[in-house]
């Protein structure tokens, strides 16, 4: 779904989800690799190519990293990386190359073998990849003989060839070629200029990699300030929920749900005999005793989490929960979940850390889709987060891709929502600008062109926060483009089995 955000100031010491930094190192490896593809068509003669390696998230959401490839003489000059991108989003990145470019799909072992070949030609004159390509090179597979040789032709008519451009940044690697190949590469210069001995001064190993310009980063910064500027005029709503007294001892009717949920032994995954035997149980039955282990969790966590004070929560009770929960589809779990939106971003970094909205809003979906007048009621309360309060109309997207025929029904609920936050933005009342702008990418996914006129009064508050879905015309114009279908897959549940399968491969138990 439409820009989504994941929230990285989690207290204590249990992080389920990494940091993009250590993810990339140490997981991305172990998801499934997704389309690959390079851009323009025609690089070998234009010696530059872009290239995109994707692998798919346990959610649908994809780890995508992109290489600026120089195949005639420097290798890779350039890396970045997304750890969690909505195929939407990723469908729009692409978008850019189409445009421009122009763009291919080609096979993972294709972008393996001209990534590293690149490489490695460009090492033979002594030039190292960009320092960007860590951690972005860790979406590759290890440069093994595991990974079938095709053999490419890098280099201009066999050697190397270098272009300094008008700016002269290229001039260190001119030195670094002569050291290391002598005469034997080939360059050209600016127009009517040559090689000075200037350019060789102060030249070490730490040479710029990228053709990043002042300019460029000038602009980037002001971009980026921008959207600073942008943000801060959106403050967000003050959270002033008051806790109700939650169980202090723990009470179900079926003990092994609450010892398994609660092992420190299943922190990454629950054995797939006790998921069966979980979901053999009468749904309503194992619905109330999984939600009792998640009130219990919240009463005994909450408090350390706020002041932070909390101790090693060794459990991922939270977390299977609400996995079973969206399988089990008992509207007896959803008292629970509307508990867990209730608190603190904090407790969700805590808990499920990114995957707070991978989890949650399936869960609000299975247990509240017959009870949309207690989604409202969360939806009017005053004073929570706006990152989890915005779960809430995902889970109302779910309805509409998951039962079309109710489509009318939930776009009525959006239009009290809208209209209700037509008076409330202003004051930050049940909704702030950041909620708006989750909204905004909700609207988006459903093609609510229904709501056109209620989208255009919100916008005239002046209170949605741009920088998440856009502003009042692009909403508009990504609304009547009707690509609503691209996003069925990010409103499903998963498989919990292949759910499990791939949590257990990236969550790691705390020592």
């Amino acid at each position: 779904m439409a820009k989504k955000k994941s929230k990285n100031n989690s207290k204590g010491q249990k992080k389920p989800a990494l940091s993009p930094y250590r993810f990339m190192r140490e997981k991305a490896r172990t998801l499934p690799v997704g389309k690959c593809y390079i851009a323009p068509p025609d690089w070998l003669d234009s010696g530059m190519a872009h290239i995109v390696v994707t692998r798919v998230r346990p959610s649908g959401n994809l780890v995508m990293a992109s290489f600026l490839v120089d195949t005639f003489c420097l290798g890779v000059k350039d890396a970045g990386y997304h750890e969690n991108m909505t195929p939407s989003d990723f469908e729009e990145y692409l978008n850019n190359y189409r445009k421009g470019m122009g763009l291919e799909e080609i096979s993972y072992n294709e972008a393996h073998n001209i990534i590293y070949g690149a490489m490695a030609f460009a090492e033979e004159g002594g030039i190292k990849p960009s320092k960007e390509f860590d951690p972005a090179g860790y979406i590759l597979e290890e440069d093994t003989d595991d990974i079938p040789l095709i053999e490419y032709d890098f280099g201009k008519n066999g050697k190397h060839f270098l272009v300094v451009n008008p700016d002269r940044k290229e001039m260190p690697y001119y030195h670094t070629l002569k050291k290391n190949l002598g005469d034997d590469f080939e360059y050209v210069m600016p127009y009517g200029e040559d090689v000075d001995n200037e350019d060789f001064e102060d030249d070490d190993e730490e040479s710029p990699f990228s053709d990043i310009t002042l300019k460029d980063v000038k602009k980037a910064l002001d971009g980026m300030l921008k959207m600073k500027e942008e943000s801060d005029r959106y403050p967000d709503e003050k959270y002033t929920y008051q806790y109700p007294d939650y169980p202090q001892t723990l009470s179900v009717k079926n003990q092994f749900i609450a010892d398994e949920l609660l092992s420190p032994d299943n922190y990454s995954c629950l054995p797939r005999e006790v998921i069966d035997r979980i979901l053999a149980l009468p749904k309503d039955e194992a619905a109330q005793d999984i939600s009792n282990v998640m009130l219990y969790s919240i009463g005994k966590t909450y408090k350390g989490i706020n002041d932070d004070t909390i101790e090693s929560w060794n459990n991922s009770a939270i977390m299977h929960s609400l996995i079973l929960l969206a399988q089990l589809q008992s509207d007896k779990g959803l008292d629970a979940v509307l508990e867990i939106m209730r608190q603190t971003d904090e407790f969700a970094d805590y808990h499920l850390g990114d995957l707070t909205p991978e989890l949650l809003h399936p869960a609000l979906y299975a247990c509240g889709k017959d009870n949309i007048t207690a989604i409202e009621a969360y939806l009017s309360q005053p004073g929570l987060d706006s990152y989890l309060r915005s779960q809430a109309p995902d889970a109302l997207a779910m309805i509409i891709f998951n039962q079309p025929e109710r489509r009318g029904e939930i776009i009525e609920v959006f239009r009290r929502l809208l209209n209700n936050m037509v008076s409330n933005l202003p004051v930050q009342r049940a909704c702030d600008g950041t909620f708006a702008g989750f909204v905004m990418s909700n609207l988006m996914d459903i093609d609510a062109k229904e709501l056109i006129p209620e989208i255009k009064a919100t916008f005239a508050t002046d209170c949605v926060n741009r920088t998440i879905a856009g502003d009042c015309k692009n909403v508009i114009k990504d609304i009547e483009l009707s690509r609503g279908a691209i996003h069925n897959d990010e409103y499903q549940i998963p498989d919990i089995y292949e759910q499990y399968e791939s949590l257990k491969k990236f969550i790691t138990k705390p020592e």
